[in-house]
C-alpha cells in the first residue's frame, strides 16, 4: 500500500513539474505579447526563465534512465541566475515607485556576474557540486568546496530581494495597487525558496519514510505552481494598454485555454500510460480518447460559463458590460443584412412563383447606392454590386422609378387589403407600379414609425400585365415588405452607431493609452500625468481637437476656429470649404514650424515638426512615429503637448496679421472676435 502511494505521489508531481512548466512558459508568451514595454514585464519573464530551467532539467531527471546527474547539473542554469533575476524584478518595483538606488541597480549587475560565473563552474569544475550520491531513493549531487558560497549568496540575495519588493508593496497607496503587491509579496519567496537544492548539503535520512520526502517535494512544487500564477496576475497590469476589466478577463480566459488546458492533456496522457500497465489496455489509443474529451469539455466549460465568469471579472460593471455584450451580439453585419434580405426574396419568389427579385436600399437624395440583392435562377440569392439599378430590364431609372425613390409616387386609391397579421401590423401594400416588367414596392418606415420616408424598393419579376394578387399573396408581399423595410431601417440606424463609434474610439484609445501609463505599484507620479493634457489655454484646446480629427471629423467641421479671419481669407482659396480652409491654416501654421536646412529625424530642432508631420499631416501611428524619431511613446506624447502649443502660437500670429491687412471697417467688425479671450488670448 505505501508503495502504491509512493509511485501515485512521485506521478502527481511529474504532472506537477509539467504544469508549472507549461504555466510558467505561457505566462513569458503572454507578456511577449502584452507587457513587453514593462519593465517589470521584463524583469518577471527573466525569473520565469530561470523556474523553467530549474523544473526542465528536473523532470528530466526524474524520467530519465540513463542517469539523472547530467541533468541535475544542468538545472543549474537555473538555480545559479535566479537570485540575481529576483534582485533585477525587486529593482524594478521600487524604480517604478520612485525609489531610485545605483547601490541597488549594481548590485543587481554583480548579481548577475557571479551567478553566470557559477554556471561557468559547475558546467566545467566540481567546485560547486559533483555527482556523488546515486541513490534510488533520491539521487542527489554533492557540493564543492565552493557551494557553501553558493548557498551564502543566494539566501543573501532572496533575502534582500524579498524585503525591495515588501517595501516596493508599503509605498503603494491606492487600494487597488495595495492589493495586487499583496499577492505579489505573498507569492515571491515561493520560487525563490522552492528551487534551492536542499539536498546537497544535508541528503535524505534513510531512517524516514521517502513518502514524506515526496510528498514534501510535491506541495512545495503546487506551492510554485500557485505563487507565478498569482504573480502573473499582478505583472499583467504593468505596462498593458487596456483597462483593467479587459487585463483581467483576456488573462482568465488566456490562463484556462492555454496552460490549464495543457496541463490536463498531459495528465491525462501520463494517466493512460498507467492504465495500460494495469489493465492490459492500449494507452496510447485510451490518451488521445481522454485528451480529446477534455479539450471539448474544457471549450464547452468556457462557452457555457462564460457570462457567469464575466460578471464575476467586471464586479460592478456588471450591468455596463451585459450592455456592451448585448449590443456586440445583436448587430448586424453588411453581409448579414444582405443574407437576410436575400431569404426574404427568396420567400417573395415562392409566394408569387417569380423568377427573380430584387431589394435596392437607397439614400436620403432618392439615388441608388450600395448593393442590389436579387433572388433568380432556381432560387439562388446573387449579390450584385451597382450605383444605379443594374438588371437586364433595367438600364437607366425611369421617370417613375425616380418618383417612387423619392417617395413622390403616388398611392392606388384602392384601399389596402385588411391584415390579418395583428392589430399592431401595418398593410404596406398598395398596388404596385408596374414597370419594364416588374412590380415595384416601396419600403417604407410607415410600419416602424410615423414617419413614411421610403428606405429602398423591393421588386419582382412581374408574372402579369397587372397586379392580379389574392388576398392570401397580399397579406404575404405585406409581411415581407414590413421585414424588410425593418431591417433597411435596422441597418440605417446601425450604421448611425458605428458612425458615432468612429469618432469616440480614437478618443477612447488614446484615453486606454493614457489610463496604462499611470498604472505602477507605486502612487501614480507627475510625470505619469504629463501625458495627459493639461495647462491648455482655450485656443491650444481648439487647435489640438482640430489636429486630432485632422483629416475629417466633428472636431474640424464644427471647430470655433472656423470664425477666426485668416480662415475667412483662405476660404478664396479653397472653394468655399470652411473645414478645408481650416485645415489648410493648420497645415500652414505646421510648416511655418518648419526649420531651414536639410530634413533630419534626430536633430532637436526638428523634433516638433517631425511630430506634427508624421502624426498629424500623415497620419502614422504613433509606434511608428516614435520608431522613426528614435523616442520613447511616453516622451513622444510629451513632446507632442509642446507641439500643440506652438501650433496655437502660430495660429495667434496668423491671425493678428489677416486682421492687421484688413480695411479699418473690417477691423470695426471683427472686433467683438478681438475681445473673444478664448481665440485671441492676451
Amino acid at each position: 500500500m505505501l508503495d502504491l502511494l509512493l509511485s501515485a505521489t512521485k506521478l502527481l508531481n511529474a504532472i506537477v513539474v509539467a504544469g508549472i512548466l507549461i504555466t510558467a512558459f505561457a505566462l513569458v508568451v503572454y507578456i511577449a505579447l502584452y507587457n513587453r514595454r514593462s519593465g517589470i514585464g521584463r524583469g518577471f519573464a527573466i525569473l520565469l526563465c530561470c523556474v523553467i530551467g530549474a523544473y526542465l532539467f528536473e523532470l528530466l531527471a526524474q524520467i530519465s534512465t540513463n542517469g539523472p546527474f547530467i541533468w541535475l547539473r544542468a538545472q543549474w542554469l537555473g538555480l545559479a541566475l535566479m537570485p540575481a533575476a529576483a534582485l533585477s524584478l525587486s529593482d524594478v518595483l521600487l524604480r517604478a515607485t520612485a525609489d531610485v538606488s545605483p547601490t541597488r541597480r549594481y548590485a543587481t549587475y554583480v548579481s548577475f556576474v557571479l551567478g553566470t560565473g557559477t554556471v561557468i563552474l559547475m558546467a566545467f569544475t566540481e567546485l560547486i557540486a559533483t555527482p556523488g550520491i546515486s541513490s534510488e531513493r533520491l539521487p542527489h549531487l554533492t557540493p564543492g568546496p565552493l557551494f557553501g558560497l553558493f548557498g551564502l549568496f543566494y539566501f543573501m540575495s532572496a533575502g534582500w530581494a524579498m524585503y525591495n519588493v515588501i517595501e516596493a508593496r508599503r509605498r503603494a497607496l491606492t487600494a487597488t495597487t495595495r492589493r495586487r503587491m499583496t499577492y505579489f509579496v505573498a507569492a515571491f519567496a515561493a520560487p525563490l525558496l522552492g528551487i534551492f537544492p536542499y539536498l546537497l548539503p544535508t541528503g535524505w535520512p534513510a531512517f524516514l519514510p521517502l513518502i514524506l520526502a515526496w510528498l514534501a517535494i510535491l506541495t512545495v512544487n503546487m506551492c510554485v505552481g500557485a505563487a507565478i500564477t498569482f504573480m502573473g496576475y499582478t505583472v499583467a497590469y504593468f505596462g498593458a494598454g487596456a483597462p483593467d476589466r479587459v487585463i483581467k478577463r483576456r488573462l482568465v480566459k488566456y490562463l484556462i485555454r492555454g496552460p490549464l488546458l495543457a496541463a490536463m492533456v498531459i495528465a491525462s496522457i501520463v494517466l493512460a500510460s498507467r492504465v495500460e500497465r494495469m489493465l492490459g489496455l492500449p494507452g496510447s489509443y485510451i490518451g488521445l480518447i481522454l485528451a480529446a474529451t477534455i479539450i471539448l469539455l474544457t471549450q464547452l466549460y468556457i462557452v457555457t460559463f462564460q457570462p457567469t465568469l464575466d460578471r464575476l471579472i467586471a464586479g460592478e460593471d456588471t450591468g455596463e458590460v451585459a450592455r456592451l455584450q448585448h449590443f456586440s451580439d445583436r448587430l448586424m453585419t453588411t453581409s448579414d443584412l444582405h443574407q437576410y434580405l436575400e431569404n426574404i426574396l427568396a420567400a417573395l419568389c415562392d409566394l408569387l412563383r417569380a423568377r427573380s427579385a430584387f431589394v435596392m436600399q437607397i439614400n436620403g437624395t432618392g439615388s441608388a447606392e450600395g448593393g442590389l440583392v436579387r433572388a433568380g435562377g432556381g432560387m439562388m440569392p446573387l449579390l450584385v454590386t451597382i450605383g444605379t439599378v443594374e438588371l437586364e430590364q433595367v438600364h437607366l431609372p425611369s421617370d417613375e422609378l425616380r418618383s417612387l425613390i423619392t417617395g413622390k409616387v403616388e398611392r392606388s386609391p384602392h384601399p389596402p387589403v385588411e391584415s390579418t397579421l395583428g392589430p399592431d401590423s401595418h398593410a404596406l401594400f398598395a398596388n404596385p407600379l408596374n414597370w419594364n416588367g416588374y412590380w415595384l414596392f416601396p419600403l417604407t418606415n410607415d410600419a416602424i414609425s410615423n414617419d413614411a420616408s421610403v428606405l429602398g424598393v423591393m421588386g419582382l419579376m412581374a408574372r402579369t400585365a397587372e397586379p392580379d394578387l389574392t388576398g392570401e399573396e397580399r397579406q404575404g408581399v405585406d409581411l415581407l415588405m414590413k421585414q424588410a423595410a425593418r431591417a433597411l431601417n435596422d441597418a440605417i440606424t446601425q450604421q448611425r452607431a458605428f458612425d458615432a463609434l468612429e469618432r469616440i474610439v480614437p478618443e477612447a484609445s488614446d484615453m486606454t493609452a493614457r489610463m496604462s501609463s499611470v498604472r505602477n505599484p507605486g502612487a501614480p507620479t507627475v510625470a505619469d500625468f504629463e501625458l495627459v493634457p493639461k495647462g491648455y489655454d482655450d485656443l491650444t484646446h481648439l487647435v489640438r481637437d482640430a489636429l486630432s480629427q485632422f483629416w475629417g471629423g466633428p472636431k474640424l467641421a464644427e471647430s470655433p476656429l472656423m470664425s477666426l479671419q485668416v480662415v475667412a481669407d483662405a476660404m478664396k482659396d479653397n472653394s468655399g470649404n470652411t473645414t478645408r480652409a481650416l485645415r489648410a491654416v493648420l497645415l500652414q501654421a505646421i510648416g511655418r514650424l518648419k526649420p531651414d536646412g536639410v530634413r533630419s529625424f534626430t536633430a532637436a530642432e526638428w523634433t516638433l515638426y517631425n511630430i506634427l508631420e508624421l502624426k498629424i499631416v500623415q497620419n502614422e501611428k504613433v509606434r511608428d512615429v516614435a520608431s522613426k524619431l528614435f523616442m520613447s511613446e511616453s516622451d513622444l506624447y510629451r513632446k507632442q503637448k509642446n507641439a500643440f502649443e506652438e501650433v496655437a502660437r502660430v495660429v495667434k500670429e496668423m491671425e493678428r496679421e489677416a486682421r492687421t491687412k484688413e480695411p479699418e471697417a473690417n477691423i470695426a467688425q471683427s472686433q467683438p472676435l478681438a475681445e473673444d479671450k478664448s481665440l485671441m488670448p492676451v
